[in-house]
């Protein structure tokens, strides 16, 4: 019966209000503090600046490059297939393990660095990254945490382990096939730092890179962008580009062919020039034939280099830079404001909340 009393009694808000407003000065001291710990966690969080490159991919001959017109025309079956790097896919293109590890030897410059020496972007994000006070404390309970099952794990064997828990191999080319956990880790910590967004409404790509020094973050989307422009254009003329290689070998052996022809045909006629012999005659005039032939080849596979030229040049996609990279003045993150709200809205729920259990446990009794 009691019971039911209870759950059945509405709340008298007006008591409740009196409540708070006896408390104000406990609710204002919750506040407080919960705006001082909003202060040092928007303190510990390190800045973060972020780089824009606004652009839209077209072809040479003017069409913006979506997903329905972006790749070469053939024809199988009565389909029409296209390209597989579409716009689309650039995200994933950017996110692959080999493109990533293309960054890896970015060379960088930080800002406010009174020395001219450069550093890769590799060593920057193992060596220049500042993280909160608690990550630190986490990753410290973590290793005693799993102290015990390290002591029956195997042993590391990578002979590149540093205190940083980050490094790269400068000596040897990085094998794809097979990473080592630093390298993983760097790979991964770059492409967090990296967001590609694809409008297919407007037919647009917007490249995002952040990082927590400024010029890094321009220097970085600078490099990203040329790389994806120069990962594109690769695939979109390679095949051109291997026609265009073998049609200049041709053009090389048929020039070579004519100029030995021509010259055969001049030492040939020099040294007979007062003999009127058939003998005579007849070579010359298979060396003559010889070198129109040769000089006939020579032409055609002069006309076919210039035309396979022009094909690796049509075929070569043209991105139109809108939002160049630019080094940001401010940084996006943290967000101080957002961070002290939050705080000060939480610390006086909790306030509010301790005031109105404690006044039911009050009732009750």
């Amino acid at each position: 019966m009691k019971r039911e009393v209870l759950t059945s009694s509405p709340v008298d808000y007006v008591l409740l209000l009196s409540k708070l407003w006896d408390a104000r000065i406990f609710l204002l001291k919750v506040c407080a503090a919960g705006l001082l710990v909003g202060i040092l966690v928007s303190v510990s969080i390190p800045k973060e600046y972020e780089t824009s490159i606004y652009t839209v991919p077209e072809s040479t001959a003017g069409r913006i490059d979506t997903d329905d017109s972006f790749s070469s025309e053939i024809s199988i079956g009565g389909k029409k297939i296209q390209d597989a790097i579409i716009p689309s896919l650039y995200p994933e293109v950017i996110s692959s393990t080999p493109f990533l590890l293309s960054l890896f030897d970015i060379p960088l410059t930080l800002s406010g660095s009174k020395e001219a020496s450069t550093l890769t972007l590799s060593e920057y994000m193992s060596t220049h990254q500042c993280s909160p006070w608690w990550s630190t404390i986490r990753s410290g309970i973590f290793q005693v945490v799993s102290f015990p099952i390290t002591l029956f794990s195997e042993k590391e064997t990578d002979k590149f382990n540093n205190p940083q828990g980050i490094t790269v191999r400068h000596d040897e080319p990085i094998e794809v096939f097979h990473l080592s956990k630093h390298e993983a880790a760097i790979a991964a910590a770059i492409n967090s730092r990296i967001n590609v967004d694809v409008n297919k409404q407007k037919r647009t790509v917007t490249l995002h890179v952040r990082m927590q020094d400024p010029l890094v973050s321009a220097t970085v989307a600078d490099s990203v962008m040329a790389k994806l422009q120069a990962y594109v254009s690769d695939y979109r003329t390679r095949k051109e580009r291997v026609n265009l290689e073998y049609t200049e070998n041709l053009y090389q052996q048929a020039r070579k062919k004519y100029y030995e022809a021509q010259e055969a045909y001049a030492h040939f006629a020099d040294a007979n020039q007062f003999l009127s012999l058939k003998l005579y005659q007849k070579e010359l005039y298979n060396l003559q034939v010889t070198k129109e032939l040769a000089y006939k080849e020579y032409t055609e596979t002069l006309q076919q280099l210039q035309l396979s030229k022009i094909r690796v040049y049509k075929k070569r996609p043209v991105f139109a830079v809108i939002e160049p990279a630019t080094v940001p003045l401010n940084p996006v993150s943290p967000s101080k404001m957002k961070i002290l709200s939050g705080f000060f809205l939480l610390s006086l729920a909790l306030g509010c909340g301790w005031i109105y259990f404690k006044n039911m446990r009050s009732t009750q009794l």
